[in-house]
């Protein structure tokens, strides 16, 4: 018993000689790589995270000391006496008035010039109606574009406003300015005597952010409450931009409003002024902008590893050269096994264990062959059998209606159609009988359908009309002989005949459906058509396999999928007096064409 144990060994030496060199080189040396760019990646991250924050941080801090520098503003200057003292009644000489607006306009420009950042000043009198502006000439209320600011600051109630596009965003002159709106005097006990309105070029908030570098493709954007953009650094198109900067609001909020978040590969941080302006600071930097370093410490381990690992796989190739052609040989002879080309061999047997697997395959993939061809000829043989079978159901059917027909022409004595009758019969017989193929072309059995449909109109005073429309070449697709002739025969007996009109029509109609790939067989009639009950409890029958009342139409089904396979379909649509509808769809690859001349029956 030791003996073979030792020789196991023996033979297995080259595979315990690669395991060594695997477990002493190449394992430890992934663990150490993955180690190091695992904690470098994560250094990197977190600086991200508090870089991205503290800038976030400092923008907030500069909107809204800006913010409150507005604040200020408005409340200092409300409270210059030379521009309360110029907010009172018209004076009677026009030319003191004058000389008093052009006082308050001057006191304005010079505020706009020392305050250096802000857009304008001006100033609405409650009295005489007129805006007087640092930087546009004196206007009354009803002709000033900003009447509707000064309307919406009344209407407010509220001592001081603050305007943006979110506010009013019909309003074109809140798209590239702010405004904060005051009263004057800005002490609430006393009597309004005007409004004061200092505004701001979102210029001035672009210039905060612009010199911000965050990358080719890192952004950071200051929006109002809802969303709308203030001032940007991205380079999308403005319809684009708005997208993503939605769809990181919406994602803040879900997430319960937090500092930081991810957002797909990037790191997002967002923060909202606490300030009465409540614009919220979005700055975006994509990781791969940041982590630059952590790449390439990734690559120079990647580098580092793969030369140690190609010299360690020179080394395991040379020791396991033995080992590689039989493995490689035993691998193709797998592969082709799983593929189903049983006739592969494998033809290099080394003189160890997988020499050995390499014969057990070789007589394994024989015996599969045998199995695989004994089982395919029983289940060729089982499937025509089955074919036949059904198909034998049918012509016993056709027959016993046909002779019943003779019958009744030979119980009037009506010999010409007695013989007009045979010589179709005999016709449906050669068809029936004397040709044994499983399979005819499309166009032999509208052929027969045609004197078939002959022999009943001979019989009943209603006559059948037989319509086709074949797409071309499905004339020469190959069908189950007799499949089509029972779909006739239950269309004219349980619809055309029960009608009781003077005539009927049968359409058989064939095309190709490119859409789901199928080839679809539908006949239909004009006759009594079916409630919906008794449809559901034919499409029910229809699904059961086995053949029992209906024989004609379970039979032509079951015949059907034999030939076709599992994915043919049938379906039934009719309703009452509107006739019956059956469909058939066959697979494409299922149906075959086939070209046959045979002599017209």
């Amino acid at each position: 018993m030791s003996s073979p144990f030792i020789s196991f060994l023996r033979r297995s030496f080259y595979i315990k000689m690669i395991l060594v060199m695997f477990a002493i080189s190449v394992i430890p040396l992934i663990l150490l790589s993955a180690i190091s760019v695992s904690v470098s990646t994560t250094t990197v991250e977190k600086q991200v995270n508090r870089l991205n924050a503290q800038l976030v941080n400092q923008v907030v801090d500069r909107i809204e000391l800006t913010m409150n520098r507005l604040r200020e503003l408005s409340e200092q200057y409300s409270r210059i006496s030379s521009i309360q003292g110029a907010l009172v009644s018209p004076s009677a000489q026009y030319f003191e008035e004058v000389v008093r607006k052009k006082d308050l306009i001057s006191v304005l420009s010079n505020a706009s010039a020392i305050i250096g950042n802000v857009e304008g000043l001006q100033v609405y009198s409650t009295i005489t109606g007129e805006i007087l502006s640092s930087a546009d000439a004196p206007a009354a209320l009803e002709d000033s574009p900003y009447r509707p600011l000064i309307e919406a600051y009344l209407a407010s109630g509220k001592p001081n406003l603050f305007l943006d596009k979110h506010s009013m965003p019909e309003l074109a002159v809140l798209d590239s300015s702010t405004y904060y709106i005051s009263r004057v005097p800005f002490d609430l006990y006393e009597d309004l005597k005007g409004v004061l309105l200092i505004s701001m070029s979102n210029n001035q908030y672009q210039q905060q952010i612009e010199n911000i570098q965050l990358g080719s493709e890192g952004s950071i954007s200051l929006l109002t409450e809802d969303g709308m953009s203030i001032a940007t650094t991205s380079k999308l198109a403005e319809q684009e931009d708005t997208e993503r900067v939605q769809g990181i609001l919406r994602h803040w909020k879900e997430l319960n409003r937090p500092n930081q978040f991810a957002a797909g590969s990037s790191i997002v941080s967002v923060k909202q002024t606490s300030t009465y302006d409540k614009w919220i600071v979005v700055s975006e930097i994509p990781s791969k902008e940041l982590t630059s370093s952590a790449d390439i410490i990734r690559r120079t381990v990647t580098y580092f590893l793969v030369i140690l690992a190609v010299l360690g796989a020179l080394c395991v190739v040379g020791f396991g050269y033995q080992l590689y052609r039989p493995l490689q040989a035993v691998k193709r002879q797998v592969d082709a096994l799983k593929k189903g080309h049983f006739e592969a061999r494998v033809t290099h047997f080394a003189n160890n264990e997988i020499g050995d697997l390499g014969r057990m395959l070789n007589t394994m993939a024989v015996r599969i062959q045998d199995l695989l061809a004994d089982l395919h000829d029983s289940e060729d043989l089982k499937r025509k059998l089955e074919i036949r079978a059904l198909q034998s159901q049918i012509n016993p059917h056709f027959m016993y209606n046909t002779l019943n027909t003779i019958r009744m022409f030979a119980m009037m004595k009506d010999y010409e159609k007695i013989n007009s009758l045979m010589g179709r019969l005999v016709a449906l017989l050669r068809y029936s009988m004397e040709n044994f193929e499983q399979t005819v072309q499309l166009q032999q059995e509208l052929d027969y359908l045609a004197d078939y449909v002959g022999l009943l109109n001979m019989r009943y005073k209603c006559q059948i009309r037989l319509e086709s429309d074949i797409e071309e070449p499905l004339r020469s697709m190959q069908i189950p002989k007799l499949s089509l002739q029972p779909l006739i025969e239950n269309s004219v007996f349980h619809g055309v005949l029960p009608n009781k009109t003077p005539e009927g029509h049968i359409g058989v109609r064939v095309f190709t459906d490119t859409v789901q790939n199928y080839i679809v067989l539908e006949i239909n009639d004009d006759g009594i058509g079916l409630a919906e009950a008794e449809l559901k409890k034919l499409q029910l029958h229809l699904l059961r396999e086995e053949s029992t009342e209906n024989i004609g139409l379970q039979n032509v089904w079951l015949r059907m999928k034999l030939l076709f396979g599992g994915d043919a379909q049938i379906l039934l649509f009719s309703a009452p007096g509107e006739g019956l509808t059956i469909r058939i769809m066959l697979p494409s690859e299922a149906v075959l064409m086939k070209e046959e001349h045979h002599e017209s029956l």
